[in-house]
């Protein structure tokens, strides 16, 4: 239960980020499975993964701690000031501005500790 809560926030969020002006930001989104989508009626754009390509973080390609982490989410976009890309993949890699999106259920007691824990899931990429 708690997973399908989880899976479908993570796909109404994305959802709606598609919908906006980051719509074309958005490269992953972990909790798009089409099928499970399709049966919420969440239509995720076309050209989203579920993974984390090797074009966002071409000098961590081959590390061993590369594929360890899965955030519910990646936004590309171009640092303010250096260019205009619509799609993420012209923007050199330099330039990307890159934001991980991580949801989480937790008791309010235990908030620092399940933030603390999101962080170190996706230290290798930070």
């Amino acid at each position: 239960m708690h997973i399908n809560r989880h899976h479908h926030a993570v796909s109404l969020c994305g959802e709606g980020i598609s919908k906006g002006k980051l719509g074309s930001a958005i490269v992953t989104m972990d909790a798009c499975n089409s099928e499970k989508l399709s049966d919420l009626n969440i239509e995720p754009p076309d050209d989203m993964e579920r993974n984390i390509p090797d074009w966002i973080f071409p000098t961590q390609q081959n590390l061993p701690t590369r594929h360890q982490s899965h955030p519910d989410g990646v936004l590309v976009m171009p640092i303010e000031g250096r260019g205009r890309h619509l799609d993420p993949k012209q923007i050199p890699p330099k330039d990307r501005d890159i934001h991980l999106v991580e949801f989480k259920f937790c008791s309010d007691i235990n908030l620092q500790q399940t933030l603390e824990k999101a962080h170190n899931q996706h230290q290798p990429l930070i």
